[in-house]
């Protein structure tokens, strides 16, 4: 049962997100979390385990990149991170499934993530910018096409990209890497053309995710938070729903659509 103070807030959000004309979401790792993947930072935190990637990783990558493959390769062999199998085991939470309807029916316009596990697609999103790249694909150093990891065996490293013969690496953007431009000009124009933004699960400080809802704001739209937790963002929001994403997120979405008693 939802508090009363929660109950209010989640009512004045539901006015301003049917208000809008443009709603885009911004989501990260705490919508994931709630679907069995640990977060990178953090209590449990797959770098706070292994150690944060270095800064030099891309510049590494792309000084020997058969290098590269042929160690990450054998990591998955040797099942060397067992929390990459929880990226297998993870299915879609109810965060996912609540914006997924809501583009459905046409009120989310966009949805713009952090996160690389894929959930937001399985859950049915279909207008998807993901920042950090998906895990399941590979792209292209030279002209940039994605595709499906599961296409390739790895026998040869490093993968060659089949219509160019560039390098292939991970779509998951490394530390040191500069965001594919596509990805950014994409999100950067989906926040200036929001007049409403849903920022879910996100702390909001990793850069450049961290400055789209300022884009949205500085345009002259609504900021709404869903974070179990006061964020660096949530001075800046007009309003903030204290739960977890799977919780608040359908509740949000319900109401929008008038379906909630």
């Amino acid at each position: 049962m939802l508090g009363p103070d929660l109950a209010r807030t989640l009512d004045l959000a539901a006015a301003a997100v049917r208000q809008a004309r443009y709603v885009v979401a911004l989501t990260g790792a705490g919508v994931s979390v709630e679907s069995g993947i640990a977060p990178f930072r953090g209590p449990g935190g797959i770098w706070t385990k292994y150690g944060e990637p270095s800064p030099l990783d891309f510049k590494r990558f792309t000084a020997d990149p058969r290098a590269w493959w042929e160690s990450r390769v054998a990591d998955e062999r040797e099942n060397r991170r067992p929390e990459w199998k929880d990226f297998e085991r993870a299915q879609p939470n109810p965060a996912h499934i609540a914006l997924a309807r809501l583009e459905l029916t046409g009120v989310l316009r966009h949805l713009i993530t952090q996160n690389v596990d894929g959930l937001h697609a399985r859950a049915g999103s279909r207008r998807i910018t993901e920042i950090h790249g998906n895990r399941y694909r590979l792209r292209c150093l030279d002209c940039g096409e994605r595709f499906p990891r599961h296409e390739f065996t790895f026998e040869q490293l490093p993968p060659r990209c089949p219509p160019c013969g560039g390098v292939l690496k991970f779509d998951t953007v490394m530390f040191g890497e500069p965001i594919p431009p596509d990805a950014l000009r994409t999100a950067r124009a989906e926040a200036l053309r929001a007049d409403c933004m849903l920022v879910v699960g996100t702390s909001a400080v990793v850069h450049p995710a961290a400055e789209l809802p300022m884009l949205t704001r500085q345009n002259g739209g609504v900021i709404i938070e869903i974070n179990p937790e006061e964020s660096a963002l949530t001075r800046a929001c007009h309003l903030s729903l204290r739960g977890a994403a799977g919780v608040v997120t359908p509740e949000l979405a319900a109401l929008v659509e008038g379906v909630r008693d």
